[in-house]
């Protein structure tokens, strides 16, 4: 029974912990994604040496974040946002070298990232964890730019530049975009935050476009390919103590009270 009447003291002071209001945080964020383009046009049947893969990307946000109460929450960051285009040809190989598998070019495009997000936060376990759901909207800025690429192989002395090749454009500007989240996080006795989220994230309108030529067997094929930005990835957050004083010493109080 003396455990019993422990282990409950000890979940309902933890869970005061987590019972923050008007509080303000900034935090520094590190993730991954995966961006997809999507077939727009030209030849719709392909080789089958042919591959159009994700666009994988690494990025870093400086973050932003409100807690109204002990339920909602608002996030703004601030970072850049890397999307683009992917292609490859498979070729013969050897087991002993399995990286050479694939013969591929990519093309890649930088925006400047300014999601806001809103939060439901759900009550907390005795490990003062919690579960997130979010979204909002992100507002990317993008630069024009016209990027070429290209893959050359030797054949018999002369190089093949028709091998694999691209051509991708951005016409530039600004562009809103959908943004939802399921995150999970531990709140420590300090104030300060670690935060575990996936993220979904679905354009609205053409942010980039792509033609890719290539040859095989004599035959040539052309691709065309659309960005609308959309990306699923993962971000891991870390929010130092609240401005202006930490939650323990708020939670403290209330104890006492």
């Amino acid at each position: 029974m003396k455990k019993l009447v422990l282990s409950s003291l000890t979940c309902l002071s933890l869970v005061s912990f987590s019972q923050e209001n008007s509080l303000w945080r900034l935090g520094v964020q590190w993730g991954f994604q995966g961006n997809k383009a999507e077939y727009a046009g030209a030849m719709a049947n392909a080789n089958a040496r042919f591959h159009q893969n994700n666009f994988d990307a690494a990025a870093f946000n400086v973050e932003a974040r409100y807690d109204l109460n002990k339920h909602w929450m608002g996030t703004f960051s601030l970072g850049v946002n890397t999307f683009g285009f992917q292609y490859a040809l498979a070729e013969n190989y050897s087991l002993r070298s399995p990286q050479s598998h694939f013969s591929g070019i990519k093309s890649d495009f930088s925006s400047l990232d300014l999601p806001l997000l809103i939060f439901y936060k759900f009550n907390p376990n005795c490990k003062n964890s919690k579960w997130l759901i979010g979204g909002g909207f992100s507002q990317n800025f993008v630069g024009a730019q016209s990027v070429s690429r290209s893959f050359q192989v030797a054949n018999d002395g002369s190089t093949n530049s028709n091998y694999l090749n691209s051509v991708s454009s951005s016409s530039g500007g600004g562009y809103t975009m959908l943004r939802f989240a399921i995150a999970r996080e531990k709140v420590y006795k300090r104030g300060n935050i670690l935060n575990a989220s996936f993220i979904f994230n679905a354009g609205f309108k053409q942010m980039a476009k792509s033609t890719v030529n290539y040859t095989v067997d004599g035959q040539t094929y052309t691709h065309e390919f659309t960005n609308f930005g959309n990306f699923a990835g993962f971000r891991l957050t870390y929010f130092f103590m609240p401005i202006g004083g930490s939650s323990a010493s708020k939670a403290i109080k209330t104890v006492k009270s």
